[in-house]
C-alpha cells in the first residue's frame, strides 16, 4: 500500500484536464474487460469537450486523490450519493479507492448521513461489495442508443 503518499484535496480547476483524462483513460483500460468497445466509445468518448466537464466540475467540486500534483483518483459526492468514483488505471490497487471512500463515509456521518446510493459499473461492483455496499438493482443505462449495465447500490453507515 502506498497511501501515505497520497493525500486527498477539495477540487482545484487546475487539475481539470488531468481529472478527464483519467476518467476516459481508466474507463478504456480497465472496464475494457467488462464492456465492449462500443460501450467503452460511448461511456468514455476520447473526443471529450473540456468545457461541458469544467461546468460539471465547478458545481459538482469531486475530491481528488493526487500523488506529487497528478491526479490518481477522484470522487463526486452529494447528499448520501457517490456520482463518479475513479481511480488511475496505474494506481489500481494501491488503496486510492479505500482512502477516497472513507472520505466520504467521514463526510456522511459529519452530514448525518445514514446511508449512500451509489450507481456502480461491472467493474467496479466487487470493490463496493467488499465496502460493505449492497446490490440494490440492475440497471440497463442507454447512452447514444447505446446500453450500458450498472448497478445501484447501497450501504448503511452505522457501522463504518
Amino acid at each position: 500500500m502506498l497511501t501515505e503518499q497520497f493525500f486527498l484535496i477539495n477540487y482545484d480547476k487546475k487539475y481539470l484536464k488531468q481529472i478527464v483524462e483519467l476518467f476516459t483513460n481508466t474507463i478504456r483500460n480497465i472496464n475494457k474487460k467488462d464492456y465492449t468497445q462500443e460501450q467503452l466509445n460511448t461511456w468514455a468518448n476520447p473526443n471529450y469537450d473540456l468545457k461541458i466537464w469544467e461546468k460539471r466540475l465547478e458545481k459538482s467540486k469531486p475530491y481528488l486523490c493526487v500523488l506529487e500534483d497528478e491526479v490518481v483518483g477522484f470522487c463526486e459526492y452529494y447528499d448520501g450519493y457517490i456520482d463518479c468514483f475513479y481511480v488511475h488505471c496505474k494506481y489500481q490497487n494501491c488503496g486510492i479507492g479505500k482512502l477516497l471512500l472513507n472520505h466520504i463515509f467521514k463526510i456522511a456521518k459529519e452530514e448525518n448521513i445514514d446511508e449512500i446510493k451509489a450507481d456502480v459499473s461491472i467493474t467496479a461492483k466487487p470493490f463496493f461489495e467488499k465496502s460493505g455496499f449492497i446490490e440494490v438493482r440492475k440497471n440497463v443505462v442507454k447512452r447514444n442508443n447505446v446500453e450500458l449495465i450498472n448497478f445501484s447500490m447501497i450501504t448503511e453507515l452505522q457501522n463504518k
